[in-house]
């Protein structure tokens, strides 16, 4: 987008003639539509205000000085958004300089003191469109978000669950400029634990880790920042199955980012390794309980081998029941493209463990296993020729695994149907 006056919203309301009868207000009768890819703001168009309502409030508003045209802009439920002078020629001023607006101490104490459904439009463009310094989003409203983690913080020490307000019960999409795959997972956690769930939680956990370790932390206030890093430490606390992941998001929240967990391999196995029995071993982890071998041999095959330390307990029980079957994430990526695999954990007396044989990447690649044991629900989204890799790479005791997972599934669940292309495949028991 050019730096032109745009709405800012998905919806606008045009003042003066309504459109044809029966038609609907919004967008000129065509409210499915993004207005600010609407051909009629393309140019010429004034940031301003315009009366609205009984009262007259002024509401963000579009002029159009040649065509006289003027158009509000409207919220999620179709109300104009309230909003006075200075805060108008606030976003005119920002608008003018997009997608790249500078964003001054004094800019960002200004777009602070917007309503929180300002300030979301105005970052979610911006995101979109722009290249905004982090420290941007500092203006969403964050506070819900910190006091709904400092609750789940409690719950995850075993307290009571404290009184939380309407906002931090319902954290909706305010800062989903800033993260996605952060907020609702924070909020099915505390359901999770206060209910109490266990698969809900475990859920919540697995999915909390993943979102923020997509995120960029310097988009986070610092206060957000600690309330979050304080969640996923108790998490790693209290589920072995997340610790290793759970670990690794609190290093990157609190800017101690660790590489533990990747490495990189060769296939073209230098000469005095060419030998159809010699390998080349790398070890991922740090000495904890989460450890994973990766080994290429001459022959191009690549086994990843994966341990993950829990004594057989009533709560490693609990926990196995609640996942429906732990499989291990790893990721070997070559030249920009990625394959994901899964290693199916066999429950063993002190540990977890699974093997994976797959063709090796050719030339250099990268082995990656930093995401968080998941559970049966973690790969309902996973297409069936995406799980068979990982079926058929997998030795007999992973296969078990993997087949008693498909039988307590749902129906329609993809491993089902993954287990039937196997068998059609000629696949081992």
């Amino acid at each position: 987008m050019t730096a032109v006056h745009r709405p800012l919203s998905d919806w606008v309301l045009r003042l003066g003639p309504a459109p044809s009868p029966g038609a609907s207000p919004i967008n000129d009768g065509d409210e499915r539509a993004d207005a600010r890819g609407l051909p009629l703001f393309a140019e010429g168009w004034v940031r301003g205000t315009a009366p609205a309502g009984p009262d007259r409030t002024p509401v963000l508003a579009l002029h159009h000085p040649d065509s006289a045209l003027t158009y509000v802009e409207l919220d999620d439920c179709g109300v104009p958004l309230p909003v006075d002078e200075t805060g108008a020629d606030l976003i005119d001023r920002l608008e003018r300089s997009w997608p790249r607006p500078g964003f001054a101490p004094a800019d960002l104490a200004a777009v602070t003191a917007l309503s929180p459904e300002l300030r979301y439009l105005l970052l979610h463009r911006l995101s979109q469109e722009g290249a905004p310094p982090p420290q941007a989003f500092h203006c969403l409203p964050w506070g819900p978000v910190t006091e709904l983690a400092s609750a789940v913080a409690r719950l995850l020490d075993g307290g009571e669950p404290p009184a939380l307000s309407p906002r931090a019960l319902d954290l909706g999409h305010w800062v989903t400029p800033a993260a996605t795959g952060v907020t609702g997972p924070l909020e099915q956690l505390h359901e999770g634990l206060t209910i109490p769930d266990p698969e809900l939680a475990a859920r919540g956990g697995t999915a909390l880790c993943s979102g923020l370790s997509a995120a960029d932390p310097a988009r986070f206030p610092a206060p957000v920042r600690a309330a979050l890093a304080d969640v996923v430490h108790r998490l790693a606390s209290v589920n072995p199955f997340l610790r290793h992941a759970a670990g690794l998001t609190a290093d990157r929240l609190t800017g101690t980012a660790s590489d533990a967990f990747v490495t990189t391999l060769d296939s073209d196995l230098p000469k005095a390794a060419a030998a159809d029995d010699r390998t080349v071993v790398r070890r991922l982890g740090d000495d904890g309980p989460f450890t994973v071998r990766a080994e290429v041999t001459a022959g191009g095959r690549l086994t990843v081998t994966v341990e993950l330390a829990v004594e057989a307990t009533a709560e490693r029980e609990r926990l196995l029941d609640a996942y429906g079957g732990a499989f291990a994430p790893v990721r070997v990526s070559a030249e920009g493209r990625g394959l994901r695999y899964w290693v199916a954990l066999e429950a063993r007396r002190r540990w977890l463990s699974g093997v994976l044989v797959v063709p090796a990447a050719r030339g250099r690649f990268e082995v990656a296993a930093e995401d968080a044991v998941t559970g049966l629900w973690g790969l309902s989204g996973v297409a069936p020729d995406q799980l068979l890799p990982s079926l058929a790479g997998a030795n007999r005791a992973g296969l078990q695994v993997w087949r008693a997972a498909a039988e307590r599934s749902p129906a329609g669940h993809p491993l089902r149907r993954a287990v039937r292309l196997l068998d059609e495949q000629g696949g081992t028991s």
